[in-house]
């Protein structure tokens, strides 16, 4: 495990601080986690292990729900108590890790991390890059922090990543890219755009392009499992966004999100169904949030959304490649 690691745009605006998740409580699943995220002015745009639920860090990639051969229990990586079918939520002796080391690398920084289980067995490998950039997008500065991470199955069986919902639990298929957002978020404004392109809904393959029609505010149950190129929030002091990758595993991301109480927002691949991924076989993955000061109009996310796609063009996971 290493120290917490400052990540910067090439202009030196601190997109946030990465933690390895060393040295916290083995039940709420250690795991690296950015934090805080700021805006390009200094504003905090997320919250670490809030009272609701501690085990909430700032951004990262925390799965819920991992079938793995071998283990009695889905692993837990997530964090917390796990949701079984006809039980509801049972603290379960599953708490897994993502454990490893970072380093400094030619674009951004590099960890190389193993997914273990509660027994300390590794399953899966990751490298995971993370860089940022200040990009200009509807008339505002908007830092950028792009994440991208490739898996690889080294267990001998299939791994399978869910989440609530494919366990049993309707509409919580949380899981994937989240962000736990600052209590400043609490009834912020979702802001939604569509998928436009050759691939559909649940395409792997499908690009998209946003326009000024693609985007609005939706409400909170409109946008909880829907599958779309992107989606944000907007508060009264600043605005975040986060873009998938259009060759993501699964498609058109699906998104969890929540304005109100407990703000967050998490491209949840896992949401519907579940994501199997063979023995020795890989997946690349490719995110970018985008975060801004102020209340930024339709038209700058859409912008800013572009800007993500341009970025995620060459494909998922390339810096992450040894």
């Amino acid at each position: 495990m290493t120290g917490p690691t400052p990540v910067r745009t090439a202009d030196g605006r601190l997109a946030g601080v990465l933690h390895d998740g060393g040295g916290e409580p083995a039940e709420h699943s250690p795991r690296p986690f950015l934090h805080p995220v700021s805006t390009p002015g200094g504003g905090i745009v997320s919250d670490y292990a809030p009272a609701d639920h501690p085990w909430h860090w700032g951004l990262g990639i925390a799965v819920s729900t991992i079938a793995v051969a071998g283990q009695r229990h889905p692993v837990n990586l997530w964090g917390g108590p796990t949701y079984s079918d006809g039980q509801g939520y049972v603290q379960l002796p599953n708490n897994g890790s993502q454990r490893g080391a970072t380093a400094p690398a030619d674009a951004g920084v590099l960890q190389r991390l193993e997914w273990c289980a509660a027994d300390g067995s590794a399953f899966l490998h990751e490298e995971r890059t993370w860089d940022a950039e200040t990009v200009r997008a509807g008339g505002a500065d908007w830092v950028l922090t792009s994440v991208r991470s490739r898996w690889i199955n080294t267990s001998a069986g299939v791994v399978a990543f869910g989440s609530p919902t494919t366990a049993g639990r309707p509409n919580a298929g949380y899981g994937g890219f989240f962000l736990r957002l600052a209590p400043s978020f609490d009834g912020a404004d979702i802001v939604a755009g569509a998928a436009v392109g050759s691939g559909g809904p649940g395409s792997p393959t499908g690009s998209f392009r946003v326009t000024s029609g693609d985007a609005g505010s939706v409400s909170e149950e409109d946008a909880m499992g829907s599958r779309r190129a992107w989606l944000g929030l907007r508060s009264a002091t600043a605005s975040v966004l986060m873009v998938p990758a259009p060759g993501n595993p699964g498609g058109l991301s699906p998104w969890f999100v929540r304005s109100s109480g407990t703000p967050m927002l998490c491209a949840a691949p896992f949401f519907h169904a579940e994501l199997r991924l063979g023995a020795g076989e890989t997946f690349d993955w490719g995110w970018s949030l985008l975060v801004a000061d102020g209340r930024m109009p339709d038209s700058a996310f859409v912008d800013a959304a572009g800007v993500a796609g341009a970025e995620h063009a060459g494909g998922p996971a390339e810096a992450a490649r040894p």
